[in-house]
């Protein structure tokens, strides 16, 4: 039986407009008009820097379309409306087992309990053991953390990507933890970290 939870976190916040906005960093947007600004004035006029127009002109250019890009698209952030708290990844650790165990005639079956085992874990708070399983940043079984530190909370899902069998999910629903748990979990939480 597959339950209907969001796809990801993103999709979480954005079916729950009562709870959450998204808004644009004023701060970071400001800045990136600014050094938009300066990459057309390099662009008019190279020579304020002597290090040859051509050069000058073409990492203006480049510039101006990252800064550019970033001012006019980028710097939106999800936050929380209750507690004004701004959304940001935290942690997303890919666990090794459900990957790798398929060698030397790994069943279906195994895999699955393996996924079950780990979202169980999830399910009842065992975070010391989520930090403790190996990790790997290939595995298809995934949990995503993300965290609004101003209103103390953690939002986590688990998430199967995978050509294998469809097993009964694909992803889980969303966990919060807030306070007081937030306090008492927070340094395992941290210590959860995404693989390079």
């Amino acid at each position: 039986m597959h339950t209907n939870y969001p796809k990801n976190l993103e999709d979480y916040y954005k079916n729950k407009p009562s709870l959450f906005e998204k808004r644009a960093d004023i701060t970071k947007r400001t800045i990136n008009y600014v050094l938009t600004a300066i990459c057309v004035l390099l662009l008019s006029f190279p020579a304020i820097i002597p290090i040859g127009d051509t050069l000058v002109r073409i990492i203006s250019g480049i510039a101006l379309l990252y800064f550019g890009y970033s001012a006019f698209f980028g710097s939106k952030y999800w936050y929380n409306i209750s507690g004004n708290g701004k959304i940001k990844e935290s942690a997303i650790k890919a666990f090794r087992y459900p990957f790798y165990h398929n060698v030397g005639g790994y069943t279906q079956d195994a895999r699955e309990s393996d996924v079950a085992r780990i979202k169980q874990m999830l399910e009842e708070n065992d975070f010391a053991g989520l930090a403790d399983e190996p990790a790997d940043k290939s595995g298809p079984l995934k949990l995503t953390i993300h965290e609004d530190a101003a209103g103390k909370t953690f939002y986590m899902q688990l998430s199967y990507d995978c050509k294998i069998p469809a097993l009964d999910f694909k992803t889980s629903d969303v966990k919060m933890i807030t306070e007081p748990q937030y306090s008492e979990i927070y340094r395992i939480i941290k210590s959860i970290r995404s693989l390079d």
